[in-house]
């Protein structure tokens, strides 16, 4: 590897672990603001995916001119697509804690369930965990740790069963609930989706070191 491509290389992974972090702290002030029904708080979310979404066409554009400058074989194009498909999950990733954030910004006085807001908050805490885990993994292409990453992922799909369960309970019980129920049910899907991208990153961690498309959470690595 030459000099220069080894040092674009790595200034695109730091950029795309920067785009990482602020993704991050997006789903964390998207939590709050929902928990909090903290209106402006979830509208700066929202302003902010603008910026997630140039981060993402500024990865891109930066490996397109790598790719045909450079002509990166082997192990050095592995990691540039690997850096283009993450990017594209991480932004995807970033649209669901956009909904969450809309979430906030219409929420007002609306009713709430102890119950249920215990297990959206622990299936956020698992998200973000998860994912300042796997940017970190990222950082230090440390595909061990990714694979760590991509098991806690049960957790949040376990959450969602109860979350679901909970919410049905709550119908029967109740049936002027049906809107809020639905309402807990789409914030539970976004926040299961966001799980799956975050484990979607670390199969691509994988990739980068072992050469091979792996689907994590089966016994094939």
């Amino acid at each position: 590897m030459s000099r220069l491509l080894d040092t674009q290389i790595k200034e695109l992974k730091l950029n795309f672990v920067k785009m990482g972090l602020n993704t991050a702290t997006a789903l964390k002030n998207a939590v709050t603001a929902w928990e909090n029904e903290d209106q402006e708080l979830g509208q700066k979310v929202v302003d902010g995916d603008e910026d997630i979404n140039e981060q993402e066409t500024h990865l891109e554009g930066k490996s397109a001119q790598i790719i045909a400058l450079q002509q990166p074989v082997a192990g050095d194009l592995r990691k540039i697509v690997a850096i283009l498909k993450a990017s594209s999950d991480v932004e995807r990733l970033a649209d669901h804690t956009v909904h969450i954030a809309r979430k906030a910004v219409r929420s007002q006085n609306s009713p709430r369930k102890t119950k249920l807001d215990r297990l959206v908050l622990k299936m956020a805490d698992n998200d973000l965990k998860m994912l300042q885990d796997v940017l970190q993994a990222y950082g230090d292409l440390d595909d061990h740790a990714a694979i760590a990453v991509s098991e806690k992922d049960h957790l949040t799909d376990q959450y969602l069963q109860e979350l679901n369960q909970l919410i049905l309970e709550e119908i029967k019980a109740d049936h002027e609930f049906v809107i809020e129920g639905f309402d807990y049910m789409k914030l539970g899907n976004h926040l299961e989706r966001i799980g799956d991208y975050v484990t979607n990153i670390a199969e691509w961690i994988v990739y980068t070191t072992r050469g091979r498309i792996t689907e994590l959470g089966r016994s094939d690595y």
